[in-house]
């Protein structure tokens, strides 16, 4: 009796022992993330990843259950140059989370992309005095007050950009640009498009 009680101890001793053990790696493994300030607690780590090409340019606002078209009317001050990089991720990863790791419902993927040598947003039409031809990358502002020309690094990136027009053009003027994406290999892809009216008054 007193040899089947010390098995049942020592059963009991090891599944505690491993329970903590494993309590303690999901602790540390909460530090290290919350520690990294790329990226938001309780989300998986950017994966690697490079661009292939322009997956779609689009505008905001988005109203009824849509983005903007080129026959609508949108205030310049609603107005947003948003675009869509396509991807191919990079094999054999890990999304650095632990089994047991809740992640939190606000995540969204990122990526860590090399490939990008610039981007350019240019003028196939004449736009606010400025001549067709013109790159107006610089006139366009992403949320972290940064200039669509000045993206060199895309590190901890989603595939979705957004960005605001820093120029006042004439009432009911429309942008038409060819927004292209260079890639350190030479290669380069682009797509045509033709924005809302907008409205300025």
């Amino acid at each position: 009796m007193n040899f089947l009680r010390k098995i049942n101890f020592k059963k009991i001793s090891l599944t505690a022992g491993l329970c903590v053990g494993y309590l303690l790696i999901l602790m540390t493994s909460a530090c290290i993330d919350s520690e990294d300030t790329g990226i938001l607690e309780g989300c998986p780590r950017p994966k690697e990843a490079d661009a292939t090409g322009l997956k779609q340019v689009f505008f905001s606002p988005y109203q009824n259950n849509r983005y903007s078209t080129s026959s609508d009317t949108v205030l310049l001050s609603q107005f947003g140059f948003n675009f869509e990089l396509e991807i191919q991720e990079k094999e054999n990863q890990n999304s650095g989370s632990l089994p047991g790791q809740a992640l939190a419902l606000s995540c969204i993927q990122t990526y860590t992309i090399r490939n990008i040598s610039n981007i350019t947003v240019v003028l196939t039409e004449p736009f606010a005095g400025l001549p067709t031809g013109t790159d107006i990358a610089y006139l366009l502002i992403t949320p972290d007050k940064k200039r669509i020309s000045e993206l060199r690094e895309f590190e901890n990136v989603s595939v979705y950009f957004g960005s605001n027009l820093e120029i006042t053009p004439p009432n009911y003027s429309r942008l038409k640009t060819r927004t292209f994406l260079f890639l350190k290999n030479g290669t380069r892809t682009f797509i045509d498009t033709t924005s809302p009216y907008l409205k300025t008054n």
